[in-house]
């Protein structure tokens, strides 16, 4: 069988990229390297769903947040992912420099920062207009007090981003990789290893002989020995390993007269640890949000972002634990996400200061590190590569999940369509191909105490949780899975 793409990497992205290929009546399939989808950064993400507030204006990166973000309340609905659309709130605090007007009147440092955080305050106010969160707006002290009073009153106003919106980070792949398993039983194959140096391009078919092989053989039936896989494009959507790949098939191609360049980017793995709490609960329940205990902050909680990163977040999952990260630091290893008992600390003196006294440090439920695909550029870097039928899906930092919807359909219409040209239009695809709603939470909870190995079966495939906030909030039954 000839595909007409070959999918590297299992995460959010090359499972969004898989289902757009088969809604648009392509032969697709996805190839992971480890046994289980999305145990990457696509399983170490916050669950936030971001409006493209920090992506630079005009860059491809918030312009496919804006398109997701524009369809991805229907997804969860069609699909039965559970979502929180409450919006956010970046607020402005003492130590943002504000308090230096009260007691350092006479500094003139103090002075301009403070400055310098109201000044910032108020960009992303503006910003939030330009990038189309034409809602949003700024509340005083009172009035964030009035919409989240598990907030310290320390402060001093706030942006209010009414588009943004908490998901369960596990259940939103699990829906394009259940739909895509739909659309085509055998599209998705984990524990299968892409051998980019031993592959090839055939110029005169315009094929790709992709050799695979088993990362764990014995398991599932896998034996050790390779398979190869034709195709008339790779989709190199390989996370913190994107330009690797990419380098390894341009190495491969180099002497057959095929073009291929090495990327043009460099992975740089950010780090970003988080901390997750169990909340108080008082029995009493938030005047605008009666689900959700009047303890925990309904609404993600931000800082004012810098030029570099969007700072540290203090918010509740829908399983009601408070989740203060991810930190943003940057380091060589593309794999070490060994836990740090400083930041840690740092975490849960954050939480502390955001949250006020109410806040127990004590009841903490776990932690984790995630590892961000970072580059040197400030934008995504999607590349078509036409002479060598090549695309790679690089760059592509904390957003992922938000611009998932918005990659796929992009990766699919604009550049893969130049190579293979779309079977049907997607312009109504669930309408074409309508999609078996996940089961509901409670359901899979009780399927997963059940089981006790730490996997649900949907669809009639068996999927490991691979999020810890999925996980800790199932383990623990509160909030929505104690519904």
């Amino acid at each position: 069988m000839i595909y007409d793409a070959v999918i590297v990497g299992g995460g959010v992205v090359g499972l969004s990229i898989l289902r757009a290929c088969l809604l648009a009546g392509h032969a697709a399939v996805l190839l992971e390297r480890h046994p289980d989808l999305c145990d990457g950064a696509s399983g170490r993400n916050s669950g936030v769903l971001c409006t493209g507030v920090d992506a630079p204006a005009g860059s491809l990166e918030r312009a496919l947040i804006r398109d997701s973000i524009s369809r991805v309340r229907e997804f969860c609905r069609k699909h039965n992912v559970p979502m929180r659309e409450c919006g956010s709130l970046v607020c402005l605090w003492p130590w943002d420099g504000e308090d230096a007007e009260e007691k350092k009147a006479g500094d003139d440092a103090a002075l301009e920062e403070a400055a310098a955080s109201k000044e910032r305050l108020r960009r992303v106010l503006e910003e939030s207009h330009v990038a189309g969160d034409k809602d949003a707006s700024f509340l005083d002290a009172e009035e964030v007090a009035r919409v989240e009073p598990s907030l310290s009153s320390q402060c001093r106003g706030a942006v209010h981003i009414p588009g943004e919106t908490v998901v369960d980070p596990w259940l939103f792949p699990l829906a394009l990789a259940a739909h895509a398993r739909e659309l085509a039983e055998a599209s998705i194959r984990t524990g299968r290893e892409v051998v980019m140096e031993r592959s090839s391009f055939d110029r005169e078919r315009g094929v790709w002989n992709v050799v695979t092989r088993a990362t764990n053989p014995g398991v599932n039936g896998d034996g050790d020995e390779t398979t190869t896989i034709t195709a008339r494009c790779v989709i190199n959507a390989a996370g913190i390993h994107s330009d690797l790949v990419q380098m390894s098939a341009a190495s491969s191609v180099s002497g057959n007269g095929c073009t291929l360049p090495p990327p043009t980017f460099e992975a740089r793995p950010r780090r970003g640890q988080y901390r997750i709490f169990a909340a108080p609960n008082d029995g009493r329940s938030n005047s605008q949000w009666p689900n959700v205990p009047r303890s925990i902050p309904v609404r993600p909680i931000q800082p004012v972002p810098s030029q570099f990163t969007k700072g540290i977040f203090v918010y509740s999952t829908l399983y009601d634990q408070i989740v203060v990260g991810p930190t943003s630091d940057d380091q060589s290893s593309r794999t070490d996400d060994a836990l740090d008992g400083n930041v840690a600390d740092q975490l849960t003196a954050h939480a502390s200061r955001v949250l006020g006294p109410q806040f127990d440090h004590t009841k903490v439920v776990g932690e984790y590190v995630g590892i961000r695909p970072g580059t040197s550029k400030r934008d995504y870097q999607i590349h078509l590569h036409p002479p060598a039928h090549f695309i790679t899906v690089g760059g592509i930092r904390s957003t992922g999940l938000t611009a998932s919807l918005g990659i796929g359909r992009h990766v699919v219409q604009c550049l893969l369509a130049t190579i293979v040209p779309p079977k049907r239009d997607d312009s109504s695809p669930d309408m074409q191909s309508p999609p078996t709603p996940l089961p509901d939470v409670n359901e899979l909870v009780m399927q997963y105490h059940r089981r006790r190995d730490g996997k649900v079966a949907v669809g009639g495939h068996v999927y490991r949780v691979t999020h810890p906030l999925t996980r800790m909030g199932w383990d623990a039954r509160t909030g929505l899975a104690a519904r």
